[in-house]
């Protein structure tokens, strides 16, 4: 039972394949309340999500000083003498039915 990934439909910076951090987090914690396996008709309910990762982070700021916080998986597989700062995303997320 899997579910397809949401399209990343953001417009990364092409040298560095960053996306904003809202958008990776978004496309991380988008599931339908059931997922469901239309050939054999499985259903499954997610209560909640626990998600730990590696994160290259990126942050920019523009000409007039705003600043943007872009992430990533780590773009570079190759270790070097220069290599980024990773970071570790955690991430937990549970249904919450309001009782």
């Amino acid at each position: 039972m899997t579910k397809a990934m949401p399209t990343n439909t953001s417009q990364p910076n092409k040298k560095t394949l960053h996306s904003p951090l809202a958008e990776v987090v978004g496309q991380l914690t988008d599931w339908d309340e059931i997922l469901a396996e239309p050939q054999t008709g499985s259903t499954m309910h997610v209560e909640a999500v626990k998600l730990e990762m590696p994160l290259e982070l990126l942050i920019q700021a523009d000409e007039t000083g705003k600043l943007s916080l872009n992430g990533s998986a780590p773009t570079q597989t190759t270790e070097t003498t220069i290599m980024p700062v990773f970071h570790r995303l955690k991430l937990r997320l549970e249904v919450d039915h309001g009782d």
